[in-house]
Parts: C-alpha cells; sequence; structure tokens
C-alpha cells in the first residue's frame, strides 16, 4: 500500500496551529510569532511535508522558477563557477533553476530563451547573453532580466565588475618586483554581440586599463607585446590560443619578463607554451590571470585577478528577485570590484638590474 503524502493540515494539527499559519511561514508572508515558527518548522520536519509548487504557482501566478543561460562553459571555468552560486541562493530562497548553456551560438540561445518563456520563468540571468537580442525577447515578454559581468543588451538589471582596483594591484605588484618589460595577452573584443560602444566591452577595459597603470610608471607596451585571441578555439583543442600568442612573445628580441592575461583560461594554456619552450614560471617569467577562476589548480598556482564570482551570483539572484516582486528596493545596476590573489606564478624579475 503506498503511503500518503503529509499535507498542510497534517503539519497544521502536529504545530497546534492553523493551516493559514502554516502557509504564512512556508512562504514567508506575514508576521508571526518566533516560538509559532519554529513550532511550524519542527512539525514539517516530523511530518516530512513537501509543499506543493504548482499548486502554490496557480495561487501567487508563478512558477518559482528561474531561467539561467550559461555561456561557452565548456573550458572557461568563470561561468559555471557563477552558475553554481546562482542555483545554492535560487534554492536558498525557494526556487528552482533552468539552466541553458548557449556554446557561444545565437540561435542555440534563442531556442532555450524560447523554452523559458514556454515554462513560464519569473526571471532570466544571463551570464553571459550571446546575442542582445534575446535578452529583449525575454524582457518584452514582461520577465525581468538581470545581466552578469557583460551589459549586452542595454536593458532589465545588470551586475557589473569593476576591473580598476584588480588590475592597478596587478601592474603595481609587478612593477615592485621589479619587471620593466611587459605584455598583455587579452580576450578579442566582439563588436557583434553587444549594444553601446565597443570600447565599453570588457576586454578592451582590461587592456586599457593595463595601459594606463603601467603609464603610471612611466612604461609605454610595444604594439607587438599587447595580443589578443578568442579565450579558446573548439577548432583546436590540443592547442589554445593562449598557448599560440605566448609563443610569439618568446619569439621577441627582448621577450617579456611579466605578461597579464585576460583570463585564466589564457593563462593556463600560456604555460604550456612557456614549460615547452624550456621555461620556467616564476623564474624566467612572471604571469597573472584574471578572473581567479581555475588559478588554483594550475602548476604553479596562478597569481590571478578575481573576480567577486560567489558575490556576483548572489547578487544576479537578488537582483532577479526584487524585480520580480516589484521591490522599490530594486537596483537596476550594482558594480562589484576585483582583487590581486598572489600565489606561485609572480616573482622577482630575472637577473635584476639590468633592463
Amino acid at each position: 500500500m503506498k503511503a500518503s503524502k503529509a499535507t498542510m493540515t497534517d503539519v497544521a494539527r502536529r504545530a497546534g496551529v492553523s493551516a493559514a499559519t502554516v502557509a504564512r511561514v512556508l512562504y514567508n508572508n506575514g508576521y508571526v510569532k518566533e516560538e509559532t515558527r519554529i513550532a511550524v518548522k519542527s512539525a514539517v520536519e516530523a511530518t516530512g511535508y513537501r509543499p506543493n509548487m504548482v499548486a502554490r504557482g496557480l495561487r501567487t501566478s508563478r512558477s518559482y522558477t528561474l531561467g539561467l543561460v550559461v555561456s561557452e562553459s565548456r573550458l572557461n571555468a568563470f561561468h559555471p563557477a557563477v552558475a553554481h552560486f546562482v542555483q545554492m541562493e535560487a534554492l536558498r530562497q525557494g526556487y528552482t533553476v533552468l539552466t541553458l548553456n548557449n556554446n557561444a551560438d545565437s540561435d542555440m540561445e534563442a531556442a532555450g530563451v524560447r523554452r523559458f518563456l514556454d515554462h513560464h520563468v519569473d526571471a532570466v540571468i544571463f551570464c553571459s547573453a550571446r546575442d542582445p537580442r534575446n535578452v529583449r525577447i525575454i524582457a518584452q515578454n514582461g520577465i525581468p532580466t538581470v545581466q552578469v559581468e557583460r551589459h549586452i543588451a542595454h536593458v532589465g538589471a545588470v551586475v557589473t565588475v569593476d576591473a580598476h582596483d584588480g588590475m592597478r594591484e596587478a601592474v603595481d605588484h609587478l612593477y615592485g618586483l621589479g619587471h620593466r618589460r611587459f605584455a598583455f595577452i587579452g580576450g578579442d573584443v566582439d563588436s557583434s554581440n553587444m549594444e553601446g560602444n565597443l570600447d565599453d566591452a570588457i576586454e578592451a577595459v582590461r587592456e586599457r586599463l593595463f595601459r594606463e597603470n603601467l603609464a603610471r610608471h612611466g612604461i609605454d607596451v610595444p604594439a607587438a607585446n599587447m595580443l589578443r585571441a578568442v579565450y579558446y578555439d573548439d577548432s583546436k583543442p590540443v592547442r589554445q590560443p593562449g598557448y599560440h600568442l605566448m609563443r610569439r612573445l618568446l619569439a621577441l628580441p627582448e621577450r617579456p619578463t611579466a605578461v597579464i592575461f585576460g583570463s585564466d583560461l589564457l593563462a593556463a594554456s600560456g604555460l604550456q607554451a612557456i614549460s615547452e619552450a624550456g621555461l620556467s614560471v616564476p623564474n624566467d617569467i612572471s604571469i597573472i590571470g584574471y578572473d581567479d577562476s581555475m588559478a588554483e589548480i594550475l602548476t604553479p598556482a596562478l597569481t590571478s585577478i578575481a573576480q567577486p564570482i560567489g558575490e556576483l551570483g548572489r547578487l544576479a539572484v537578488t537582483m532577479a528577485l526584487a524585480a520580480i516582486e516589484n521591490s522599490e528596493n530594486a537596483e537596476p545596476a550594482i558594480s562589484t570590484v576585483t582583487r590581486l590573489v598572489i600565489r606561485e606564478s609572480t616573482a622577482t624579475v630575472p637577473n635584476e638590474g639590468s633592463e
């Protein structure tokens, strides 16, 4: 014989309260004395009661589901790391998350967005969008959107990352170690998938801050030392772009003694090129990554400009729920900051004293 599921009435009877009071506790809707709240929660645990989310959704016209678009998560650890914290915070707030990896493909993203609409999600978080039109499709259907890190479409809410502090700390750290020959390997700026000024793309900002902070120390970086590439290339699964660009830097008449990368992923493949050339990090070359998404598991452990990954995920959910509630406290934009995490990939310039 199949055991019957516990009901809200069972919980109310065990706690000695009304079913309405149980509902207020479960859905955090209205004032309940603390001792009553404790009694209800104890009764829920004792009976094994699970709220009927479908019924709740019918009463509130909500699905208690968030859509999450994750970009290119096969190799880039940053986006799935943010997704982890989105899912944890959503679960804590009583929401389920439907996740789509857009695989850097606008059409796949568009198909996923249509599925979100079919499932009547309450909000969609983009980390990050491939095509601004897909963000606008969600917004045009009256569903709140939150964009993480990249402001692809000028609609909805956005939580961004200010790169100034981290890049300044990174340049000053290397300069303090005696480095004077610098290079930068950053991500390509893609004008096809964003609205607004190309100079506002995060790749362009990181590169500009690199130059500006070195200019404070009177250092002008040669054009040959400023390289760009896609973060990874599926057509070259063995040797990723950071590897090829690092080889170009190593072939320069005066190779740099310090390299800052636009992502940990680029830095990881750059490490391969340095090792194959018979050189050592940090004894021959110091390197710094960006994101702090895989830095701890590389060899040597990578000094990296850390993005606040956990904070980004939690803030995205908080902003989405505030928009769902039409809260007066809902923020249209929040900016977080970067910081440098020093590990084992940076050291004093080799042959210190010789320029």
